[in-house]
C-alpha cells in the first residue's frame, strides 16, 4: 500500500513595514547630497579663475597660419597686431586666412584674406548686407569702408589677386589695418 503523508505549511504573518513615498530620504539627505557634489565643483571653478585667469583671453601666435598662408601664395601676408591687441585665433584653411584679434578694449575683430575676390568675400562675411560708406586711406593704402548688419563695420582692400577684409565691432579697424599692411 502507498503511504500518503500529510505536510501542513503554516503562515507566518510577517509585519510589513511601511517606506514612505519619498524612498525613505528625507530633505536633509537630498541637501547633504547636493552639497556634497556642488563643493568639489565650486572649489574647481574657483581654483581656476585665481590660478587661470577667468577673464584672461587665450592668445596665440598666428605664425604658423601665415606661413601656411605663404606656401599657398597668398600675398600680401598681414603683419604683426597693434600694440596692446590680443591674438586670440589663426587659421589657414581652404584658401582663406582668418585671424581673430582683441584690442585693448576687448572689442573683437578678425581679418579675413582669400583670392576668392572682393565682392564675393565681403558678401559672405557680412551675409551679402554691407553698405559702402566710402574709403580711409591708411599709411597710403586705400581701404573700402562698409557698414554692416548689426553694427560691423569692415575694411576691404584689393592687393594684386588677393582681397584682405577687416571686420569688428566697436574695434578701431584703422589702427589694425596700418599694423597688418605690409
Amino acid at each position: 500500500m502507498t503511504s500518503v503523508k500529510m505536510v501542513y505549511v503554516s503562515a507566518v504573518e510577517s509585519e510589513q513595514t511601511q517606506v514612505p513615498q519619498s524612498g525613505g530620504r528625507t530633505p536633509k539627505d537630498m541637501a547633504l547630497s547636493l552639497g556634497v557634489l556642488l563643493i568639489p565643483v565650486l572649489l574647481l571653478v574657483l581654483g581656476y579663475r585665481l590660478f587661470y585667469g577667468w577673464d584672461a583671453a587665450v592668445t596665440v601666435d598666428p605664425a604658423n597660419a601665415i606661413e601656411s598662408a605663404g606656401r599657398a601664395s597668398l600675398a600680401p601676408l598681414p603683419g604683426v597686431a597693434p600694440d596692446g591687441w590680443q591674438t586670440v585665433t589663426a587659421k589657414y584653411a581652404d584658401g582663406v586666412l582668418r585671424i581673430g584679434y582683441l584690442d585693448p578694449d576687448g572689442a573683437g575683430a578678425q581679418l579675413v584674406q582669400s583670392r576668392a575676390g572682393a565682392q564675393a568675400l565681403l558678401g559672405a562675411e557680412l551675409d551679402g548686407k554691407a553698405q559702402a560708406d566710402g574709403e580711409t586711406v591708411v599709411g597710403g593704402v586705400t581701404w573700402q569702408r562698409y557698414l554692416g548688419p548689426e553694427g560691423r563695420t569692415a575694411l576691404l582692400r584689393t592687393a594684386g589677386n588677393t582681397a584682405t577684409l577687416l571686420v569688428g565691432e566697436n574695434a578701431d579697424l584703422t589702427a589694425l589695418a596700418a599694423a597688418v599692411t605690409r
